[in-house]
């Protein structure tokens, strides 16, 4: 199942730039836009797109939504306004289940936002075949575009996505065997010196052999923290 953005009359490049980004990280890159009033190019664009700069780059450009979405198997409007017309809303929550449960007869998805002033016109809305809202505690203020989309885009992953466990730190190397071993045997001196019983010193070695780098590094500022101590105790003891 594909799914689409659609952005009808963008007026903020930064905005434009940030939903990109939004749909890049949550997996989506194919982006549409319906007469567009933002540079979607600029420099200001790009540069919240962040890392996500080729989603700009291929966006189509259409003249109406109704040919933005004519490839289209279901066209999701997302809105926050009350409308006149009686309408039924489906929660933003509610629809991976709606989608899912129409199976196979949806092979190409669109979800349609309006522009940052004032959402989606009637005309847009009719052409569309789902009204979606994003429950809110309160009416006012509505969210922001960027940030509605980022809704849309992490609920519809949500099952596709996973949480970053990578350390991707500077420090994210094996700590260097020269250095494990200095903290090894400044280690060992450290158990003896406090007097730990010596059924127990096998055991804590063993379990700092299990560290990884950046808790060896917290393991060896909290040797040394507590040598210092000792030092200034026994200083202390001398001195009275």
């Amino acid at each position: 199942m594909e799914i689409i953005f659609i952005l009808v009359e963008p007026e903020e490049p930064e905005n434009v730039g940030a939903a990109a980004r939004a749909m890049h990280t949550m997996g989506y890159n194919t982006l549409r836009l319906v007469r567009p009033k933002a540079d979607y190019r600029s420099e200001k664009a790009l540069a919240l797109a962040h890392g996500s700069q080729h989603v700009l780059e291929t966006a189509q450009v259409h003249d109406s939504l109704a040919t933005a979405i004519q490839d289209c198997d279901l066209a999701c409007a997302a809105t926050a306004r009350h409308r006149y017309e009686k309408h039924h809303y489906t929660s933003v929550r509610q629809l991976p289940d709606y989608l899912q449960a129409k199976g196979e007869w949806l092979h190409r998805i669109a979800i349609v936002f309006g522009s940052e002033r004032s959402g989606l016109k009637s005309a847009d809305i009719d052409v569309c075949d789902l009204l979606v809202t994003i429950p809110q505690h309160q009416l006012q203020p509505s969210l922001n575009l960027a940030q509605a989309v980022m809704v849309f885009s992490y609920v519809l992953s949500a099952e596709q996505t996973q949480v970053q466990i990578t350390d991707q730190r500077l420090n994210s190397e094996p700590m260097p065997s020269a250095e494990y071993a200095s903290l090894k045997r400044l280690l060992q001196q450290l158990i003896v010196r406090v007097g730990l019983p010596e059924r127990y010193q096998g055991y804590v070695l063993r379990g700092v052999a299990r560290l990884g780098r950046e808790d060896l590094y917290v393991l060896h500022k909290l040797r040394a923290a507590f040598d210092h101590a000792l030092d200034r105790a026994a200083i202390g003891k001398e001195n009275p």
